[in-house]
């Protein structure tokens, strides 16, 4: 006699623990979303660079103008995918910035950028609308990356004394101003810190400041350590930072205030 079946809601159990037996990844996987447009106008009159927040707007034609916008992105699934930043100046008068980019292969219009992924149509004011060509960039969701466990972690991980550390690492970033990146290692040192930096162009520079983050931090070069390990340190600010591989996690203070990003495993 055959054997009867399972019940269907018994299937679809069994089915979904077998899935989550041989998928864990699919589970895990921190979701990759779009954080930002770098677009250029067709005849290079123009650029507008969008973070999730705020745009920056540059125009040579008709006139000259450079201009910041704060706003945010909406991204509409479909096929073509289509992109929308919208947002107001920041001082008066006020304007209003619209940038639709629809996801197509075009060609950015200055030498040594990359190819393009979305054709743009950028409005601000009535007859000033243009044409264009974006590259996205996108990322894990910083605003949902699992917390992290500072106490948990394990003897030879920097960030356990994360908390402590944080006034020199924000003394040193701030340093370094618009060249910091990450920072890869920091340690206490008696009254001193010595923090260890990625800056943008991914040289290391070594920094040394006082525990408190008072006084002038001293920053000197320094050579990478090969085979180190260790999150890099992102400083809780906006936009948060830009991150595709790897693990990233959102550390706060014992108040449950943001004090910064750790990427595990950087690329």
């Amino acid at each position: 006699m055959p054997r009867p079946s399972p019940p269907p809601v018994a299937r679809l159990a069994a089915a979904a623990l077998a899935l989550l037996a041989v998928t864990p990844a699919l589970v895990t996987a921190q979701p990759i979303v779009v954080q930002g447009l770098e677009c250029r106008g067709d005849d290079a009159s123009w650029r507008i660079d969008a973070s999730t927040v705020s745009a920056h707007y540059v125009a040579s034609a008709p006139r000259k103008r450079d201009v910041v916008f704060r706003g945010g992105l909406q991204a509409l699934p479909g096929s073509p995918a289509i992109i929308v930043w919208r947002g107001d100046t920041t001082h008066l008068p006020r304007e209003t910035v619209v940038l639709a980019a629809r996801e197509e292969a075009c060609r950015l219009a200055l030498p040594g950028l990359p190819a393009g992924t979305h054709r743009a149509l950028l409005s601000i004011r009535p007859g000033e609308a243009a044409t264009g060509c974006c590259a996205v960039r996108a990322g894990y969701d910083a605003r949902v990356a699992p917390l992290a466990n500072l106490a948990a972690k394990p003897a030879g991980d920097w960030v356990r004394e994360l908390p402590d550390l944080l006034p020199a690492l924000n003394a040193c970033a701030g340093r370094m101003g618009t060249r910091f990146k990450a920072v890869t290692f920091a340690q206490a040192q008696g009254t001193a810190v010595r923090v260890r930096m990625r800056d943008n162009e991914g040289k290391t520079v070594e920094c040394t400041v006082d525990a408190a983050g008072r006084g002038t931090p001293t920053i000197t070069a320094a050579e990478a350590v090969p085979g180190a390990t260790g999150p890099w340190w992102y400083p809780a600010r906006e936009p948060a930072p830009i991150v595709a591989c790897g693990r990233l996690e959102r550390a706060q203070n014992a108040r449950g205030a943001l004090i910064g990003y750790l990427q595990y495993d950087p690329c």
